[in-house]
């Protein structure tokens, strides 16, 4: 062998030791708690730009660490409600639930599932009613879990008790539109279109570039056969936010439906 080739594996010999050498000295560095970490602050990122299946990866990624951090389970439960997964994500906030007592959004979340998914059962009703319970107990003025409080109450045909805890939503932020679409709602179930398009109307007033409330308001106008109204809405709804999702998707299935 040469003094050249000897000379040059010499060299690789001493890259390859500081690569590993490198690599010892970050694995050290990088503990259980930060890879986490690591993975929930990822996971949310992509949560917030709308990639659900990368977000996924992440969160299942810490739950490989540790399968009882709460936030990771809540971030996957609604990676898995973007990619429809519902069951999925239904399963992740029962854990998520259990896992942490003080996650007030992930009850109103996980009652308003029961309530969709069991509006027939009252073993259903009677977890959501015990979910509003607990968020109200933590926070007597969660306006979500008012609004939460008043589906329950309303789905067991107590309807002005109903109303008083959607009132009281508005009350607690007169400027919050989802609570005025959530009034309308209530009031358009009830049969009472009149007062319901009146709420529509309020919340527009209130937030006028928000596309949910044109959106809202159009499927209301759908149902109530008023097509050439509502597809004004669906329009406006995209035009004041170009990039809503949901937005767009509902214009998109009214012009399929009733334009095609």
């Amino acid at each position: 062998m040469t003094t050249e080739c000897r000379r040059k594996i010499s060299t690789l010999s001493l890259l390859f030791i500081a690569i590993v050498a490198i690599a010892v000295a970050f694995g050290a560095c990088t503990t259980p708690e930060k890879a986490k970490a690591q993975h929930i602050a990822r996971g949310e990122a992509l949560l917030k730009d709308k990639k659900f299946q990368e977000a996924a990866f992440e969160f299942r990624s810490a739950l490989q660490i540790d399968e009882k951090v709460a936030d990771a389970h809540w971030g996957l439960s609604k990676a898995y409600e973007g990619l429809q997964r519902y069951q999925e994500a239904f399963e992740e906030m029962r854990t998520t639930v259990e896992l942490d007592p003080n996650n007030l959004e992930v009850r109103v979340k996980l009652g308003n599932y029961y309530l969709m998914g069991g509006k027939e059962s009252s073993a259903a009703v009677s977890e959501a009613e015990r979910l509003a319970k607990e968020v109200l107990q933590k926070n007597p003025n969660h306006i979500e879990g008012h609004i939460l409080m008043g589906s329950v109450l309303f789905a067991q045909n107590k309807k002005q008790e109903a109303l008083a805890e959607m009132n009281r939503a508005v009350e607690l932020d007169p400027n919050r539109v989802e609570s005025y679409l959530s009034l309308a709602r209530f009031y358009a179930m009830g049969g009472d279109t009149a007062t319901a398009e009146a709420t529509y109307k309020r919340a527009i007033s209130i937030g006028g570039n928000t596309a949910m409330a044109h959106y809202e308001f159009g499927k209301f106008l759908v149902q109530t056969n008023r097509v050439d109204d509502a597809e004004k809405e669906f329009e406006l709804g995209v035009q004041v936010e170009p990039n809503n999702r949901e937005a767009r998707f509902g214009r998109a299935g009214f012009i399929f439906v009733n334009r095609s």
